[in-house]
This record gives structure tokens, sequence and C-alpha cells, in this order.
């Protein structure tokens, strides 16, 4: 039997000026603050799962047999107050057990979560959401829908608020969208490969300066980012091969894998930047989220992130 891991990690980047002298950009404007929060999530699953946050991604999980993943969720929390989480399981697979199907412990802490992790570890007022998922939860209609949709809501505090996809046009999923976000894709994809960093730097910046303000990142971080983004090789799958996934309640797409699975996986993958690391056979994979602001013709980058999936055993 295969196993797989999967590691959430933050993929982010462009590249420095090649101008002369030091260019003002949007990371100059970060705005920083002593009051800044980590929210993590640990998640620990048995089937294809997906958890997203206001409508952002921020968790994937592919053909798992019981693992614990733990995860920083600050990238989608752009707000103060109400927050949703919501979790999406593919049942196609689905057979009872006596363990639970299901198990997420999101906390507020100043660590956030990056060890693997017990209710005990916090303080029960930093324990936002403490869900298990059993049998007795999965009904026939979700088995013979294919798939177990829970929507959770808990309350967070950001120090800097974000107002940018408000002030988003709500997209549609079509033909023309997808036209228009596949050649988004494909121009920045070949600026990547090409190491054009010009070129780069003016379709990210924007999406840059998004993530490093929700993530509390220091301008410094960033530019470390920007780095190995450019390092890497991307590739794009061809557009008959791709479809178009909207999020953010609407706001922004992203192209994903064209198939029947219920949890599809990115249409843009990179190699792996370190031989050998981690260990087993590394798949990488990129989340470009483009938005269309209001009075506005073109497509924005405006979010994006990476995973990569170990695949260990036998091919």
């Amino acid at each position: 039997m295969k196993k797989y891991c999967l590691f959430i990690i933050a993929l982010l980047a462009v590249t420095y000026s090649n101008g002369q002298g030091r260019k003002p950009e949007l990371l100059d404007n970060l705005k920083s603050s002593l009051e800044h929060n980590n929210y993590g999530i640990q998640s620990t699953f048995y089937y294809p799962t997906e958890i997203s946050i206001n409508d952002y991604p921020v968790f994937r999980g592919f053909e798992f047999f019981g693992n614990t993943i733990p995860n920083f969720i600050d990238i989608a929390i752009d707000k103060n107050g109400e927050q949703e989480l919501k979790v999406l399981i593919d049942l196609a697979n689905y057979k009872k057990q006596e363990k639970p199907i299901l198990e997420i412990l999101l906390v507020k802490s100043d660590k956030g979560v990056s060890i693997i992790s017990n209710k005990s570890d916090f303080p029960e007022e930093n324990i936002l959401v403490n869900y298990q998922l059993s049998d007795d939860d999965i009904t026939q209609e979700n088995i013979k829908n294919g798939y177990f949709l829970k929507t959770i809501k808990f309350k967070a505090k950001v120090p800097i608020e974000l107002s940018t996809l408000n002030k988003s046009v709500q997209l549609t999923n079509s033909k023309e969208l997808l036209d228009k976000l596949y050649n988004a894709v494909a121009k920045l994809t070949k600026d990547l490969n090409d190491r054009d960093s010009n070129n780069v730097l003016e379709t990210i910046q924007s999406a840059e300066f998004e993530v490093a303000q929700l993530r509390g990142m220091k301008k410094e971080w960033m530019l470390t980012e920007r780095k190995a983004l450019l390092s890497n090789t991307f590739t794009l799958l061809p557009k008959d091969s791709c479809e178009v996934k909207i999020y953010g309640n609407g706001t922004m797409a992203t192209l994903v894998q064209k198939n029947l699975d219920i949890i599809k996986q990115s249409a843009i993958t990179s190699n792996f930047t370190k031989e050998n690391y981690p260990k087993g056979r590394v798949v990488q994979f990129y989340n470009f989220y483009y938005n269309l602001p209001k009075g506005k013709q073109e497509l924005e980058l405006i979010r994006f992130d990476g995973y990569a999936i170990t695949k260990y055993g036998n091919k």
C-alpha cells in the first residue's frame, strides 16, 4: 500500500530587482504589530480532506492513513470577529472504523501549532476549535453523494484587517474565466522559469505584500522566500487538463487538475530545490489565486502558497 505524506509550506516569492540601487516596493509598507497572534491548526485524518478558513484552503490531504499534520493558518484570517472553518472529505473509499475519521485542533498561540500538540498544551481559552468526526456522523446521503461537508464557526482577532477581497468582483466559472486565468498563470510560470525577476515582481508584488502582512512576516523573511521561488522550475498542465476552482466566497480563482476527484490538486508543479529532501519522492505544488479588482479588466494575483507531497512505499 502506498503511503503519502504532505507538508504545507509557505512557498512565496519573487527576487531582488536587477536595477541599480534599491527601488521602493510594496514590502516597505508592511505594518508590524506587537499584538500579532499566531493561529494554528492540527488535523488527523484518514481520507482525502480539504480544510478552508473563510473559503481559503489552509490544508489539503491526499491518500492519507491516520497522519497528523500541523499548520499555520494566519494567511486565511484577514478580518476580526467570526471566522468560518469548512471541512470537505472525499468518501469514495469510505469504510467504517472504530477510531475517529477526522480530528481538528485549532488554537491561538504565540507559537501556533508547529509541532504535534495535545489539547492540554494550550490554555482552554486559546482552544478555538476541538472537533472529532466519527462514523456516527456520516449519513447515507453523505455516502451517496461521495463527500462530507461541515462548517464550524469560531472567533479570531487580527491586528490589521485587509479588505482586498471586499473590493473584488464576484467571479463566475466560465470558459472566458478559464482562458484569462490560464493565460495569466502561463505568463507567470514562463517568467519564473526564465528567471525574469522584473516581470515576476510586477506580477507578484501585491500578493507578496498581502501574504506577508497576513502572516506577520518581516520584509527580510519574504526576501528570502523570493529567492527560493525563482530557484524552482515550474510545470503548468495543458489547458485541456485544467479547470477553474473558485474560492474566497466567489472572489478569487485558481487552476486545478481537471478530474472527478472531490479534493483537487493544483495544476502547477515544480521541482523540489534540494535533492533527496525530504526523504522519498517529492511532488511540489503551487496555488496561485487571482482576483478581479473592481474597475479593472485584468485578473491580478492576490495570494499564493505551496505544498509538497512525499510518496513513500512501493511505486
